[in-house]
Order: structure tokens, then sequence, then C-alpha cells
């Protein structure tokens, strides 16, 4: 059988395999093969669920892992414009963007050649601050500037972005990087004000209390509006090369982009799963239970499975920890999202399999510490371990939060409306468990 489109797929600048799509009576079929020379290599595989071997991967769909490194909403929206495509039609955006994506694959419509390193552009290191910095263009210039440079980029998550470099010959001063560049700004969209300072208080509290957190800053446009850059994590601070393999949890659990919410998923699943992958270090365990319990603490029901991802050493196959956390809100600000459930996917997967968490949910109406600590045992934590590792996160919020939202740039009523959820959520770890 003849393929219709073909995409030639690179890891680290090494050839590593042709990704195949093939027209069928029933449908579009899928086909990934790794190169010859690849398996050769010795080089690891470029996705957990894509181990090495000389047979293809055969689908009906086109395999999580190349799904998931595609842009979604706005950005995807505004590729399939400009390039003529049915926004649906993932593998022909894939042609078009794959070239330049997070972490070190790439996909390219013709074949470059066993390895291309020689021909890979360096890009610009991030620094450590950008205090005194601005960004060269209005916010009201956003969407146009953004659809000018974005070319065949492709960047994840749903908020409009885009990369911005250095503006050469003006100091202190970000623009618009064609293709890539070091940072990644989002501006607060019209229906959701404040977002930029809202993250930006957030991804503070996250970092005073410990969590490793992507570099992050609030810029302002030319007009004076905040917007929040953070800067690439997947970048070598030395070469600006990306080396390491970042995977988000969607594609580590072959879950496709628009499944990344769905009713079948638990983070009980996602964390052991991460844990797995690792080879069994409890440290996974570990570090998931901790994130997921600050989403909830926060008020972000938004930590889906493509907004927590995995790092992995260039030449390994293992997971060596999760990436820095790089997309924490709270919702509490934003009536309409906030009642679509305390957290993105399910905490246990008892609510999976039966609907059910705790005898305390039942009673409460809402997760408490029992639900957590059940879901430290439900990972192989164990029910002391989750009470320590609970607990002290629930201090060490309530220490910092006061200076923390106070430093932080925002309105009061933003300030009050995210402490007060804070506040609420460090009450209900600490309600009676209920038998």
């Amino acid at each position: 059988m003849r393929a219709n489109r073909i995409g030639y797929v690179y890891s680290n600048k090494r050839f590593a395999g042709e990704l195949l799509e093939f027209n069928t009576l029933e449908g579009y079929e899928y086909s990934f093969t790794y190169a010859a020379s690849y398996i050769a290599s010795g080089l690891p595989q470029i996705g957990y669920k894509l181990p090495i071997t000389h047979e293809p991967y055969r689908r009906n769909y086109l395999p999580p892992f190349f799904a998931n490194l595609m842009s979604e909403g706005w950005v995807r929206r505004h590729q399939a414009r400009i390039a003529r495509l049915d926004q649906d039609d993932k593998f022909g955006l894939l042609l078009g963007n794959g070239a330049e994506l997070i972490g070190p694959v790439s996909v390219f419509t013709e074949y470059r050649g066993d390895n291309i390193s020689a021909a890979i552009e360096v890009i610009a290191v991030p620094m450590k601050s950008l205090k005194g910095y601005q960004i060269d263009f209005p916010r009201c210039e956003f969407n146009e500037v953004a659809m000018e440079s974005l070319g065949g980029v492709s960047i994840s998550g749903v908020q409009p972005k885009m990369f911005l470099t250095y503006a050469e010959g003006n100091p202190k001063t970000l623009t618009n990087a064609v293709g890539m560049g070091p940072y990644i700004v989002k501006p607060s969209p019209n229906d959701f004000p404040e977002l930029a300072e809202n993250e930006f208080m957030v991804m503070q509290l996250c970092k005073a209390v410990g969590f490793n957190v992507a570099e992050h800053h609030l810029v302002p446009f030319s007009c004076g509006q905040l917007a929040y850059v953070t800067a690439r994590f997947d970048l070598d601070r030395e070469t600006g090369r990306r080396h390491e393999f970042i995977e988000d949890l969607a594609s580590a659990l072959n879950v496709a982009p628009g499944n990344k919410s769905s009713d079948t998923l638990s983070y009980e699943k996602a964390i052991k799963e991460a844990y797995q992958l690792s080879g069994g270090h409890v440290q996974l365990l570990k570090d998931g239970f901790l994130q997921v319990l600050m989403a909830y603490i926060v008020g972000n029901n938004d930590l889906h499975l493509k907004n927590i991802s995995l790092s992995r050493a260039s030449d390994s196959n293992r997971a060596s920890g999760y990436t820095p956390i790089y997309d924490m809100v709270s919702v509490a600000p934003y009536r309409q999202y906030d009642n679509s459930g305390e957290l993105s996917i399910w905490l246990l997967e008892s609510e999976v399999e039966r609907g059910f968490s705790t005898s305390s949910y039942e009673h409460y109406g809402y997760y408490t510490g029992h639900d957590f600590i059940t879901f430290a045992e439900a990972i192989g934590l164990g029910e002391r371990a989750g009470k320590v590792l609970m607990n002290d996160l629930g201090k060490k919020v309530a220490k910092a939060r006061d200076k923390v939202i106070a430093n932080a740039p925002g309105s009061e009523q933003l300030k009050q409306i995210i402490s007060e959820r804070i506040t609420a959520r460090l009450s209900t770890l600490t309600r009676p468990a209920l038998r």
C-alpha cells in the first residue's frame, strides 16, 4: 500500500524513523517504524510508548505521542488557517509545524540525512532575571504579531501564546521571535482578566514552598499591560540546544490530547505510571502527590495530563523526574470555570471504576485530607508518608501565602479571592475522617 503522506522523524538531530499515513476504505491508518541506523546506534526510544523495535507500530489513529507534540486551541486554529488545513487534520498540522517543537523531537516533510546536528540553529539562552525589560509591542497587537511569528512552530496548551527573544540593538527589550525563542509569553485573555498576574502569583507561591518551577516573570507590553513570560526549561543553559526528552503524561499514558481530562483518568493511575517509567524511584511518587495536592490547595482544576511532564536524559529510556512546574493558576476568580470540579481528573482510580472516593467524600461532598491520604496509600507512599507530606505542605503554604500574595502585582480583589480559596482548601484538609 502506498503512503498518502510521510513524516521523517528526528530525535536529537538523528534520523529516528518514518511516520506514514495510509488512506484505506475504513479511514486513515498510521505506521511508525524506527530506522535501522537509529536502532544500530543504540540510541533510546523517542517515546515511552514507542520502545525500540524493528517492527512497525500500526494504528488506525495518529499515535498519541505524535498528536501530543502539537499545539492546541488558539495556536492550532491559527496554524490550520495558515496551512489551509482542517484543524482536525493532526497529521497535516504535524507535518506543517513539526520542524520546531519543544524538546528534541522534530518531524520534517523530507529526509535530511542521518545526522543534521550541523544544520540546527542554536536558540538564545534565557536569562536569570528580566527586571526592567519590556515587550516592544502593545497587547492589542498580540494576535497580529503572533500570527506573523508562529509560522511552523508548535507550542502546547490552549491559551494564546508565542515565543519571544531579545530585540537586537534594544537593551532590556523582548520582541517576537520568528520561529522559536528562549521565552514563551502568555497575555491575559479578555475573558480572563489578570490571568497573567494570577499565574505569576500562584507560581511564586509554588516556588516559595519548595517546588521546582520554570523561571517566570511579569513583563509589560509597550502599553503597560503585564504579560506572563516563562523561560524555556528544555534549553541547555550554555549551548541553547535541546537534549533532554520531555514528554507529558498524556503521551506517557497513550492518551490523545482531546482526552487529557477524560473521566476515565485518575491521578492515581498517572502517578503510578510515572513511577514505573522511572524504574521505581519513590521521589516520583512524592513529587507527583505534592503537585496534585498543591493544585487542589490553590484552586487549579486545570492540572490535566498535558500539564504534567516527565524529563528523560538523552541517552536513557527511564524518566529522571518531573519537569519544572510550568502551568499553575487558580480558577477561583473565574466563576465559569470554578464550578467544573475540584480537580481536572479523578483523584483515585476507584472514582473511575465505581464512582466512589472515600467515606468522608460521601459525607462532605468534597475532597478532604482523608481523600489525599487514601491517594497516598493508593500510589504506594503509605498512610504515614501521606500525612507527613500533606501536613508539611499545608504549613508551608499557610506560612508563605500572605507575604507572596501581598508582594505580587494584581488587584486587591484578585488577591483576596485567591487567598480565600487557599484558606478554604487548607481547612478542608483538616476535616476529621468519617469512616
